[in-house]
């Protein structure tokens, strides 16, 4: 399964170098990536390095600057097996859809989206039509598994930090 990792910004230099966005929580973690797909092209990475918050990779096939100028703006993807993630840490991918229940049993919804913003993500819950919206924090996730797509949150700390639409 391939996953949206980044975005190529511009061509960097004349051999083909492409500048990326990261749209991983560290840009350390392409470092591992031999393959990324750009457009319907599978590309082999020949070299990779970061600066930053930003990637520079050199890709097979992509020799020069005009090359390299094609692919500006165009999503990058990779499969997501091969994307090493630290413990406790989830693609978004993998949260949508699960179901959300408090630690007593109470069903919370389903996961329609998961908004990220700088100081913790919200996941953003559908039931019976109706929304609620929480943070993804540690005091107040209890469980979380993606293979179940199964959330357990702690039920008084959720009736905190819950944000129910009218």
């Amino acid at each position: 399964m391939k996953i949206e990792v980044g975005k190529v910004l511009k061509a960097q230099g004349i051999k083909g170098e492409i500048k990326l966005q990261s749209y991983l929580d560290d840009v350390a973690m392409f470092k591992g990536l031999k393959q990324l797909y750009i457009g319907s092209r599978e590309y082999s990475v020949e070299q990779f390095r970061s600066d930053g918050s930003f990637c520079y990779a050199k890709l097979s096939g992509v020799s020069d600057r005009n090359t390299a100028e094609y692919l500006q703006n165009c999503a990058v993807y990779a499969n997501k097996e091969c994307i090493s993630i630290p413990q406790n840490r989830y693609f978004v991918q993998d949260l949508i859809g699960c179901a959300v229940a408090t630690d007593s049993g109470e069903d919370v919804g389903e996961v329609t989206d998961v908004l990220q913003y700088g100081a913790a993500d919200v996941l953003v819950c559908r039931k019976d039509g109706k929304g609620v919206s929480f943070p993804f924090l540690k005091d107040l996730v209890v469980s979380v598994g993606v293979e179940r797509k199964r959330i357990v949150v702690a039920g008084k700390r959720f009736v905190e930090v819950a944000v129910y639409e009218d």
